[in-house]
């Protein structure tokens, strides 16, 4: 569906879930010159069908990520996933040659990284 958009029915789908509150502009991307999303809460009690779609393509992608030796997957004590960068020093190097969409998810996980570090 949003691979046959042109780019003003995009802009216009965008527009509207950032008017619903499902979607919110979380940075925006240097190399790619595009703002990156991410979905709100609210997504999940609105649009349900876009938030497992959502979930099920994160987890692909991290998937990915694991098996090409980029990110370690651990489970806490209840099962829930929980996943971290394998080798900062590695990834820093590296994100820049993946696609957009691998590139995003690692640098949210330095970001976090980043962030938990600083709080310590």
């Amino acid at each position: 569906m949003i691979d046959d958009m042109n780019e003003e029915e995009y802009s216009s789908l965008i527009e509207k879930l950032i008017e619903m509150g499902v979607l919110e502009v979380i940075g925006f991307d240097e190399k790619s010159g595009q703002f990156t999303f991410g979905l709100t809460p609210k997504c999940q009690e609105l649009m349900p069908e876009l938030f497992d779609e959502h979930f099920k393509m994160i987890n692909e992608l991290a998937f990915k990520l694991w098996n090409d030796g980029h990110i370690e997957m651990m489970f806490d004590k209840d099962g829930t996933p929980m996943v971290m960068i394998k080798d900062i020093e590695h990834v820093m190097k590296v994100k820049d040659t993946l696609p957009d969409e691998e590139r995003f998810f690692l640098e949210n996980l330095i970001y976090k990284h980043e962030n938990d570090t600083k709080r310590r």
